[in-house]
């Protein structure tokens, strides 16, 4: 996938900022969002070709909201992000077809490596 168009999902604003930001720089078409109806919107006006979506979120989690994407844009791929290590939510996650699990914090030069990998 050459030129990937990205979206980060994550309730911590400044996190989905700052990770969008690192992604531009590294010359990424990223934006940010901040909650599953929000990137539910922007994906069914926008096709994105990589979603990062936080797991745990407050009134829509990542696991309802990667079901609703799925529905309509099966080809997305998702990246699920979780600051917590051992949680049914990521097998959850597995079993709704996200493509990768990443633990936060995580280092950004793995973050670029996966999405050279994805490319």
């Amino acid at each position: 996938m050459k030129d990937p168009k990205i979206l980060i999902v994550d309730d911590n604003k400044d996190f989905a900022d700052v990770f969008c930001d690192i992604l531009k720089a590294n010359d990424y078409r990223a934006e940010s969002c901040y909650g599953g109806r929000q990137a539910i919107d922007m994906v069914g006006d926008s096709n994105y070709d990589i979603l990062f979506l936080d797991i745990r979120m407050p009134e829509m989690d990542g696991i309802e909201t990667l079901k609703e994407i799925k529905k309509t844009h099966p080809e997305t791929t998702v990246i699920m992000m979780t600051g917590y290590s051992v949680d049914e939510m990521v097998h959850k996650a597995i079993e709704e077809k996200a493509s990768e699990i990443i633990y936060k914090p995580f280092e950004i030069d793995k973050v670029l490596g996966l999405l050279k990998t994805t490319e």
